[in-house]
């Protein structure tokens, strides 16, 4: 292998192993989401220790089981209490505390971070999971700056609340960080994907989920991401985790019957096609299987799909 590659790997491999650090013998905060945030859900929290594996544990409810609008509004005002108790503990306690959210908790732990970020205070490591927020939100690039280790971000593509319900019925005219990843890269934040099949190999308890349908329609469900942070922090993220694919318009998936004629092909890779209407413009992204992942401008699915490739190109390099 060239040595510039070697270096690639190498540097790749090391970004992996540094997000990847146990939390065991810290402290741990969680942050819970919508209408799970007075108290813990049992399946939740249970999930939530046995990932993250700290000494000291804390539920931090907040006023989050409101109506959606009233809670995100809740969830962006209470950020700055999160981060004013943050900023008040002691150095060395922040430098030993883990701070995991989920939802519209990683929402407001995403802005926290960035406030304290910004004046010079860091967490030992931050954790969003299926942050309902707008990929493009403009505070949450300095996220990344209130966190000594990378903060990690783990998301769903098919996440079905957050694909669907957040894009469309949200209020907030944008697609969910939790489910396309950032729009583009934010400093000192590693993207990790949960794999497709997380609803089967995910063991939630005996009176909840029983059935696949309602597993798979409620993927939102925090102990779904606990599963996938669990091997992360044990330095064994999944080995076939989903392609994030930024989206623009709203995009329902299914198999396209047409023939391609109408469609000339811009860019490719590995079975993902980039094609272009011949008449109206509009571009989409196919997968190998030949379903429609997205679709809308050139400018955007161009975007789109260079994210796609980067992310094959880096699922070669590691294999």
């Amino acid at each position: 292998m060239p040595e510039a590659l070697k270096g690639i790997v190498k540097g790749a491999a090391g970004m992996l192993l540094s997000a990847a650090v146990p939390a065991a013998g810290g402290e741990a905060w969680y942050i819970p989401g919508w209408l799970r945030s007075a108290e813990p859900e049992s399946g939740a929290w249970k999930s939530f220790k046995g990932a993250v594996g700290a000494e000291q544990v804390r539920f931090w409810s907040w006023d989050g089981d409101r109506i959606w609008s009233r809670s995100a509004a809740n969830a962006d005002a209470t950020a700055q209490v999160l981060a004013n108790e943050l900023a008040a503990l002691p150095p060395e306690r922040r430098a030993n505390l883990t701070l995991v959210g989920h939802s519209l908790g990683a929402r407001m732990l995403g802005r926290a971070l960035a406030r304290i970020g910004a004046r010079g205070m860091k967490v030992r490591q931050g954790v969003l999971l299926a942050p309902a927020v707008r990929n493009d939100d403009p505070e949450l690039r300095g996220l990344g700056a209130g966190s000594e280790l990378p903060v990690i971000i783990v998301v769903n593509p098919q996440d079905v609340v957050l694909k669907y319900v957040y894009a469309v019925a949200g209020g907030e005219h944008g697609h969910a960080l939790g489910a396309d990843g950032p729009a583009t890269p934010i400093a000192n934040v590693q993207i990790y994907s949960v794999p497709a099949d997380i609803t089967q190999t995910t063991i939630l308890d005996d009176s909840w989920g029983r059935s696949e349908v309602i597993k798979r329609i409620s993927n939102h469900h925090a102990s779904f991401y606990f599963a996938e942070l669990g091997h992360i922090l044990r330095g064994a993220p999944s080995a076939k985790p989903q392609v994030r694919v930024l989206q623009d318009r709203v995009n329902v998936e299914a198999k396209v019957m047409d023939a391609g004629i109408w469609w000339d092909v811009l860019d490719e890779v590995q079975g993902w096609k980039l094609e272009r209407h011949v008449l109206t413009g509009h571009c989409r992204i196919l997968n190998p299987e030949k379903r429609r992942v997205a679709w809308g401008s050139e400018k955007n699915m161009r975007q789109s799909f260079a994210t796609i490739r980067t992310q094959k190109s880096s699922n070669s390099l590691l294999r």
